[in-house]
């Protein structure tokens, strides 16, 4: 795009007017990342002030600047670089956004929900690439109000089908999302007790993500999980018809079978297709499911596709199954809540393997003032199951180890550090070769700390 163009776009003001002709070809917030040639926008954010960073960004190849008005600093700015100032960079990001992807003919996939985001979109993906051509997915876990433009600016032009992850954590986050994205069909998986910190309530949770749904079209698709009461009663007062599956609750679409192969990994048969699902957790069912729902109601059929030879797989630290020195590591640490642990913990009481059974659990943050409890709960939770030895990590997770004794687990089976990189160190001697360790904990504990030190300690050796 040329940078009189972007003026026209944002309603913004070339400072260097001289250099309208000049063009960009992608876009970035962040200075350390930026590769030569993309127009950076100076976003500033909770933790960072995005023009704090212009000069590094220009440094770096930046083919041009998106500044917020006030903001611009001339005695860091060369005179061959465009510099466009606007009143908000944020809300110019947003709005370029759309309508970039209003340039780009794709059918766009929403996909929200607590829970199986991230692999409900990689399963997606991989499903839709396999009936058709230019099928794109957002990287990573790109789904806020600045993962999510930065996501459609890296959508190409030939795309024909673009499935996107949505997220919020504070009220009125969606209703912005769905004016962006504006999704075409959309797909809400569950709703739980998460970002509480913020919203309150699950209500207000479910709330928040039906905005998706409230702000389209009436001839837009709805896909949502009829095993979630909650989640079906709501959606039933916004729409009468819609696209349902699950395990449970009758449903459009439901498993024929759910059976193991000689290696112990689900083989799960909807319709007449069967399909390979080799990454950790029941859930990972739900995720399958809800994928296959969404390709299905696009109107692809999978009559001459090998579905057995698909490759399902997820984003790192989401379910993944790593073996390092005899150690068997089952990595789930990117997030947690109630719902997610208390499915994980399940998840691992029937998944077999290892001489012994060690469950580290990292804080569950953004639970508000119900945080104790949830973590109380946890331990009433592995009360009733079978495992060798429970490791919390964290401030917040010593309510689960003092509730798992409280009722009636051994407190020689139980322990506690106060950092993720504490517990690694530790982990280092306690750690056997047939061990079976499955983390769990929210992504700001970063217990994938503990597997990292493992393989640093391989190549020590």
């Amino acid at each position: 795009m040329r940078f009189d163009q972007l003026v026209d776009m944002t309603g913004g003001t070339l400072l260097n007017t001289e250099l309208g002709s000049r063009s960009f070809s992608g876009v970035s917030v962040d200075s350390r990342t930026i590769e030569r040639g993309q127009l950076f926008v100076a976003i500033s954010g909770e933790r960072f002030d995005g023009h704090d960073f212009v000069e590094k960004a220009i440094s770096s190849g930046a083919a041009g600047i998106l500044s917020e008005s006030n903001r611009v600093d001339s005695s860091v700015l060369s005179d061959d670089t465009p510099v466009v100032a606007v009143p908000n960079s944020h809300e110019a990001m947003l709005q370029l956004a759309r309508k970039y992807a209003d340039s780009v003919s794709a059918k766009r996939i929403g996909i929200t929900g607590s829970n199986g985001k991230t692999s409900t979109k990689e399963f997606t993906h991989c499903l839709l690439s396999a009936v058709e051509s230019d099928v794109y997915c957002s990287p990573g876990n790109f789904n806020n109000l600045v993962g999510i433009p930065l996501s459609l600016f890296a959508m190409p032009q030939a795309t024909r089908v673009a499935v996107l992850e949505l997220g919020i954590s504070i009220p009125g986050e969606m209703s912005r999302l769905a004016e962006v994205v504006r999704p075409h069909l959309i797909a809400v998986l569950n709703v739980g007790p998460t970002h509480l910190e913020y919203l309150s309530s699950v209500e207000a949770v479910v709330n928040e993500k039906l905005d998706l749904v409230r702000q389209a079209s009436p001839d837009v698709p709805v896909i949502v999980n009829t095993d979630d009461r909650l989640l079906v009663q709501e959606i039933s007062k916004i729409r009468s018809e819609y696209v349902s599956y699950g395990l449970h609750n009758k449903a459009t679409f439901m498993p024929k079978s759910i059976a193991e192969d000689r290696h112990g990994i689900p083989l799960v048969t909807i319709d007449n297709d069967q399909f390979r699902v080799p990454v950790f957790g029941k859930y990972q069912v739900y995720n399958l499911l809800a994928a296959y729902a969404i390709t299905q109601t696009l109107g692809y059929s999978f009559e001459d596709v090998d579905t057995m030879s698909l490759k399902l797989s997820t984003s790192p630290m989401r379910g993944e199954i790593v073996t390092v020195r005899g150690v068997t590591f089952i990595v789930d640490c990117y997030n947690a809540n109630p719902d997610s642990v208390r499915s994980g913990l399940e998840s691992f009481a029937v998944h077999s393997g290892g001489k012994r059974r060690i469950i580290v659990l990292g804080d569950m943050l953004e639970l508000g003032s119900d945080s104790e409890r949830f973590h109380r709960d946890v331990g009433v939770q592995l009360a009733a199951q079978e495992f060798d030895m429970v490791v919390a990590v964290g401030p917040l997770a010593q309510d689960i180890v003092g509730s798992a004794r409280d009722a009636g687990v051994e407190s020689d089976k139980l322990g506690h550090y106060d950092s993720a990189k504490e517990c690694a160190e530790a982990m280092q001697k306690l750690l056997k070769e047939s061990d079976l360790v499955y983390l769990k904990g929210s992504r700001g504990i970063g217990l994938e700390v503990i597997l990292n030190r493992w393989k640093d300690a391989e190549g020590n050796n």
